[in-house]
């Protein structure tokens, strides 16, 4: 799994995030809503809706407590068949 990025998320915020995959999409194909996943090692910083707007996937980041680090797993599935995962880390801070 690739690291896409590393970034602070304020403990308790409820943040939309969009990971945009254009770039990765061959011609035509489109980002399967079904198939696609978001997931967060964390039981207190959680994934709220997860939502496919053309090719950008976007989810909500809510919770989370101070100095907690949390990995986000983004699994990317188009209509093609092909697969892209990636991860983000995030670092819990204060407002």
């Amino acid at each position: 799994m690739a690291l896409l990025a590393s970034k602070q998320h304020t403990a308790g915020n409820s943040t939309l995030w969009t990971v945009r995959y254009w770039k990765w999409l061959a011609d035509n194909a489109a980002i399967d809503p079904i198939k696609t996943k978001v997931v967060s090692s964390s039981l207190t910083c959680t994934i709220g809706t997860i939502t496919v707007l053309g090719p950008d996937v976007q989810f909500l980041l809510v919770g989370g407590v101070l100095n907690e680090r949390v990995n986000v797993s983004l699994t990317m599935t188009d209509n093609v068949g092909n697969i892209k995962q990636d991860t983000i880390a995030f670092t819990v801070v204060s407002a």
